[in-house]
């Protein structure tokens, strides 16, 4: 009771430990053009906070001490030409050696990359041969150390000659036996077998080959492999997964009727976990096989959680045997179970909440039972490791290994073996990141739908104090020339009571631009028009960003600088009053023959920005003509924006800048001048758009993560966002990715929404290209309905504007698109890539595609796949041996 109450405090203080500390924050005032404040300086990068101990000291601290020991232990016994002559290629020592290779990334220390490397790299000669390998033998267990190869590869380390020992592996698992359904013999000599063991030693490896060296196939490849291992080994009574299953029932060791062998050896188990959780890394979200892997994973989590002692939260060599005489609790299982939670929980594979507290207990019981000193020599130890296990034949005893718990507890009992010792330093790396990072903000991998709830349940709106401030209590009244300071009383009224809503009654009402503080809801009451002034000689200036580059330039009309729990809710209408003659609009009037007002500055910007010019140097505003955004939240968490319809914005409407926690909702956009985007969440994160109208004279909804020089120096994705239930008219595209994503985007989910006129250019569209770079992925689009769209129902153009001419590649990839109807678009598919650039994993399933008019566009693409998909011109078309096709359902 007394170690699950531990894990229980421990789980309920993580959110206290791994909150990062922040100031308190401050709203730079707003100042005229003439006045320009200091641009304030640039938030600190996230520091980790400190994980949660054990025994004294943080997870990466015990893997650095275990890693240390290790090395001194060994010195250089385990590479070839170092002091044991016995030194082999070996999957015992190169998962000692990749463990410390991900040290190395994960603490900066180059010593552990490079040692951990030797494990390897020593053994591949001049010439690419691999020194004590033989392919001949064809043994399952010589492949892992190729996984050290491949991330070396992937740091850069690619020598021709390891590039050789590469394809030599990949070559044995092409002429690998296999078992009648294709499923991987473990070891020549093993025939007719598929191991748990074996999963380990090739999927991973062969998923990150596919990975690097673009073999697609491959994923197709691993995934067959883990489910007929699955579909062979799983006893569902158990939870639990047999070591083994002979296709022949020839073996010793086999059922007679099911083929499996007797008995769940833990290890084995824990091979198996971490061949799932080390190949998903490798997989497109979008690949489908990926929900199933998943669903394989869970079912192997819940049994290890199902036999973890509960006393001790280690797990036992015979795993759902407990404390039978003989039975001990092992150290390299336990080990690899840790590590396999840990990472699931990281990666978004396993739910935190369901895992973590079997996972804390796990580590903590591994620290205090299974890690201890080493003698005086300062080195520490991981002990109760099975020496070795197996199938078939004799130990070194002469004992049958049958499988039975006879046989599993008979083997000897070690400290340090490299089985266990590698997956506890990994399982330290992970942890360590898990215990760093808040739930609410830790960046994942959205694999599909699958994850939409995960997102869902991140995003809360804001709620605030029953306090109303009238701004006509503040000493204004309805049809004032300019209510701007009473606005501002009233705000600031209710940030000192510690928040309420600030009301502008029904009426009409004349403002500059509002400048919002936390805990303060802007409330547009029905019946209200707020109309915001055009002078720019008072426009305030501040920290902003400006096209997805910061500079100090005109204040939006609503903004917030650091603040929390903010909102602009109501039924009442915002008024930006542009227009094209004599406002904000005629700034970019591209109809006039004639260079815009706005492109010198625009220029000047973009170049600054490129020569790494300090964001403070980069002042402009009045005489600039760069235009304000309507509304926008900056650096501010917990915002809402509910209700209010918004006119005439000067450029995008409603862009959240580098924000956390941000909600939309019933907001209608109505506003057509030049660049009027409806909504950018820009390097912002866990974004809700829902029930809105977009009518727009430019993207209706555009996510962004800040452009070229400036997006990479900033470096912050947009992810996590969700798009539902809302309606899209006239605009450049429904929902769009970039330009400006430079910081890249992902995780992006768009359901249940209807986008039809005629000056609706796409409806799903990417935009990017090598000046811009950026990845932009993981993009699911559901039960949407197209009417007429000018271009195509899904646009991926990586020529855009400056197109090939740079040096940063673009990539899109993972976009699934299921139940989409369209009934008047040119073309389904406008995909433009070029040599060098990725759009790849492209997939639109269960849809109809009516009324086409024109040849689709695909260039320079990987793959795409369509299933259950129906194209149909919008003029009839007839095969010249075929019947004539169905008329469209209406």
């Amino acid at each position: 009771m007394k170690l699950l109450a531990r894990a229980s405090a421990l789980l309920a203080s993580f959110f206290a430990l791994t909150a990062c500390a922040t100031q308190e924050a401050k709203t730079p005032a707003a100042q005229p053009a003439s006045a320009v404040a200091a641009a304030p300086a640039p938030l600190p990068t996230p520091v980790a906070a400190i994980a949660a101990k054990f025994n004294g000291a943080t997870p990466l601290e015990w893997s650095r001490r275990l890693a240390d020991s290790e090395m001194a232990r060994y010195g250089d016994r385990l590479f070839h030409g170092g002091s044991n002559p016995r030194a082999r290629w070996d999957y015992t020592t190169s998962l000692l050696g990749l463990s410390l290779v991900k040290l190395g990334d994960a603490t900066g220390h180059k010593a552990y990359t490079e040692w951990g490397a030797k494990t390897v790299e020593t053994f591949v000669a001049d010439d690419g041969s691999i020194r004590t390998y033989k392919m001949e033998e064809f043994n399952i267990d010589m492949i892992p150390p190729g996984k050290v190869l491949l991330a070396r590869w992937e740091q850069g380390v690619r020598d021709a000659r390891f590039k050789t020992a590469i394809e030599t592996l990949r070559e044995q698992m092409r002429k690998h036996p296999r078992t009648s359904e294709g499923g991987f013999w473990h070891k020549l000599r093993y025939p007719h077998q598929m191991w748990l063991d074996g999963l380990f030693m090739a999927s991973p490896f062969l998923a990150h080959y596919g990975k690097i060296f673009e073999e697609p196939a491959m994923f197709d490849e691993v995934a067959r492999q883990i489910s007929l291992m699955d579909k062979h080994g799983y006893d569902p009574k158990t939870g639990l997964h047999y070591h083994a299953w002979d296709e022949k029932r020839e073996q010793s060791w086999a059922n007679k009727q099911t083929g499996q062998s007797p008995n769940f050896w833990s290890r084995a188990v824990g091979w198996y976990g971490m061949s799932l959780v080390d190949s998903l890394d490798f997989f497109s979200p979008t690949h489908p096989e990926v929900e199933h892997i998943n669903e394989i994973l869970r079912r192997v989590a819940d049994g290890i959680v199902r036999w973890q002692d509960p006393k001790t939260g280690l797990w036992w060599q015979v795993t759902d045997q407990g404390a039978r005489e003989g039975n001990y609790l092992e150290g390299t299982a336990s080990s690899m179970f840790v590590y396999i939670l840990a990472k699931g929980i990281n990666r978004g594979y396993l739910p935190r909440e369901t895992y973590l507290p079997a996972l804390l207990k796990g580590y903590e019981g591994l620290i205090r039972d299974l890690i201890g000193p080493e003698g005086d020599t300062g080195r520490i130890s991981l002990k109760q490791c099975c020496a070795v296990a197996g199938l078939g034949y004799t130990n070194s005893k002469g004992m049958a290994r049958d499988g039975s718990f006879a046989y599993y507890i008979s083997e000897p009992i070690i400290d340090n073996d490299l089985k266990g010792t590698g997956p506890f330093i990994l399982a330290g790396i992970e942890l360590e990141q898990l215990l760093s990072a808040k739930a609410d903000t830790a960046s994942f991998q959205a694999r599909g739908w699958i994850d939409y709830d995960r997102v869902l349940a991140r995003i809360k709106a804001p709620t605030f104090p029953a306090r109303d401030f009238p701004i006509t209590d503040f000493g204004t009244k309805a049809g004032a020339a300019d209510s701007s300071e009473a606005i501002a009383q009233a705000i600031n009224a209710a940030h000192a009571a510690g928040g309420g809503r600030v009301v502008v009654p029904a009426g009409e009402w004349f403002t500059m631009p509002i400048t919002l503080k936390s805990n303060v809801n802007l409330h547009v009451a029905k019946g209200a028009t707020l109309r915001f002034l055009f002078n720019p000689a008072r426009h305030p200036v501040v920290f902003t960003r400006w096209e997805g580059v910061e500079c100090m330039n005109y204040s939006p009309l609503i903004y917030a600088f650091e603040q929390e729990n903010i909102a602009v809710t109501g039924e009442g209408v915002l008024d930006g009053q542009a227009d094209w003659d004599n406002t904000w609009w005629s700034w970019n009037n591209k109809a006039k023959a004639q260079p815009t007002r706005q492109i010198a500055a625009r220029n000047k910007l973009i170049e600054q920005a490129e020569a790494g010019v300090p964001v403070e140097q980069r002042v402009f505003g009045e005489g600039s003509y760069l235009r304000p955004n309507f509304i926008q939240p900056y650096r501010s968490k917990n915002v809402l924006i509910e209700g209010v319809t918004i006119n005439r914005s000067p450029m995008w409407v409603i862009n959240p800048v580098l924000c956390h926690n941000v909600t939309v909702r019933g907001v209608k956009v109505v506003s057509h001048g030049t660049n009027n985007d409806g909504c950018n969440p820009e390097s912002s994160r866990d974004v809700l758009i829902e029930n809105c109208l977009f009518d727009t004279g430019d993207d209706c909804i555009a996510i962004k993560s800040g452009r070229n020089a400036d997006g990479r120096r900033v470096n912050v994705p947009s992810e996590n966002i969700v798009v539902r239930n809302s309606v899209m008219k006239d605009g450049h595209g429904g929902v769009v990715l970039g330009s400006e994503c430079s910081g890249h985007i992902r995780n992006v989910f768009v359901e249940n929404c209807e986008m039809d006129s005629p000056e609706l250019d796409r409806a799903l569209r990417f935009k990017n290209n090598a000046i811009r770079g950026g990845i932009l992925e993981n993009v699911f689009m559901r039960n949407v309905k197209i009417g007429r769209v000018g271009e195509a129902v899904l646009t991926i153009d990586l020529l855009y504007e400056e197109g090939a001419n740079g040096a940063f590649k673009p990539v899109v990839r993972n976009v699934q698109m299921d139940n989409i109807t369209s009934t008047a678009s040119p073309r389904v598919l406008f995909i433009r890539g070029f040599e060098g650039a990725i759009v790849d994993n492209i997939r639109i399933s269960n849809s109809t595609f009516t009324g086409v008019t024109d040849t689709e566009v695909v260039t320079n693409i990987g793959s795409i796949r369509f299933d259950n998909v129906t194209i149909l011109p919008a003029k009839g078309v007839r095969g010249l041996n075929s019947v004539p096709p169905p008329t469209p359902a209406k």
